[in-house]
């Protein structure tokens, strides 16, 4: 699975001056808020800003770090509380309306998120930053051509913008313009050579040409950098099950799956597994998983009709090999020729 790139600490604002008049005592708590986020103390975080706005309730500024404690810590619809409450203090705060974009973003508000970031690319329209989270966004609203507006106006404004290289490489992949992915990851790369992401999705590139060594070769560079992202173990899986790894391929798909459960591709590629070892039902029920869980999965089609046809079912096969062939997936024009006729 090619990936997305996701922003660590820039993902939210906060605001670290004190603005307006307020007590000595109000802004000790805020401060000390901010060091404890600034530490990724996140809990000690939360209990300074509420106490922060328990001396001063229009405290907008507290609501809105307070609120990125809770997005650190996986607590969207709080994060969404505490933006929500800062707007409703100052509408004009325009930080607040980056971090709710990013939560929106979260709880699958899509069209919220990029209405939040709308606004706030008119006060930061110098910001790469900005231009690369609306362009990620339009990306997984599948608005491919604003998107690529985006990503190049942020590398306008920053030529070696790391992460809009990374995302825009995701976004050509997506197109199926590989060559021009291929460049922006190792554009990545040469600016930043610890960039996990950009060695995961060269790494799927090669193994599209069958080049399996070099992929694995760029996939444990990836996991090397972050040995527990269920993407790059999944991927790894795939390509050492293409090497004749058969085994090893399948471990760490195991291990993927026990990291995040409701990966489909992660079931894809066990169902590979099980197909290679003639275990049809099996393959069968990891392949329809997979459909169930995740859309778009590649060959998913390709590898269902294969299954069905192994265990019988051969109208199923031809109506899974045709949907195959219409995505444009040389694989399946073989038996879908020689078998649905």
């Amino acid at each position: 699975m090619i990936t997305l790139r996701r922003f660590s600490w820039l993902s939210c604002w906060l605001l670290l001056a004190c603005g307006g008049e307020r007590d000595d005592a109000t802004l000790r708590f805020f401060l000390r808020g901010n060091l404890q986020l600034r530490q990724r103390e996140y809990r000690e975080a939360i209990r300074f800003f509420t106490e922060a706005i328990e001396k001063d309730p229009d405290y907008a500024d507290a609501y809105n770090n307070r609120g990125v404690a809770w997005y650190n810590l996986n607590q969207y619809k709080n994060a969404l509380d505490d933006y929500n409450q800062a707007l409703r203090i100052d509408p004009a705060h325009t930080d607040a309306y980056y971090n709710r974009s990013n939560a929106f973003a979260k709880l699958g508000n899509l069209k919220a998120s990029l209405d939040d970031l709308n606004k706030v690319t008119k006060v930061y329209a110098d910001s790469a930053y900005v231009f690369v989270s609306r362009a990620m966004v339009k990306v997984q609203m599948n608005s491919y051509a604003g998107a690529a507006e985006d990503f190049n106006r942020a590398l306008q404004l920053s030529p070696n913008n790391v992460e809009a290289y990374v995302n825009r490489g995701y976004l050509q992949y997506s197109l199926k313009k590989y060559a021009l992915a291929e460049q922006d990851f190792r554009r990545a790369l040469l600016l930043d050579s610890l960039q996990d992401f950009a060695f995961n999705n060269l790494g799927l590139l090669k193994a599209r040409k069958k080049e399996y060594a070099t992929a694995l070769q760029l996939l444990n560079r990836a996991i090397g950098l972050n040995p527990r992202q269920p993407y790059y173990l999944n991927n790894r899986g795939f390509v050492k099950m293409q090497l004749g790894q058969l085994e090893e391929g399948r471990a760490d798909v195991e291990q993927s799956l026990r990291l995040d459960d409701q990966n489909g591709w992660a079931y894809r590629n066990r169902g590979i597994y099980h197909l290679q070892r003639e275990e049809y039902q099996a393959a069968l029920a990891d392949l329809v998983r997979s459909a169930q869980l995740t859309d778009n999965v590649e060959l998913i089609h390709y590898y269902l009709g294969t299954a069905y046809a192994a265990t019988g079912d051969q109208a199923k096969a031809c109506q899974e090999w045709t949907f195959s062939v219409a995505l444009g997936e040389e694989e399946a024009k073989g038996p879908l020729e020689e078998r649905c006729r």
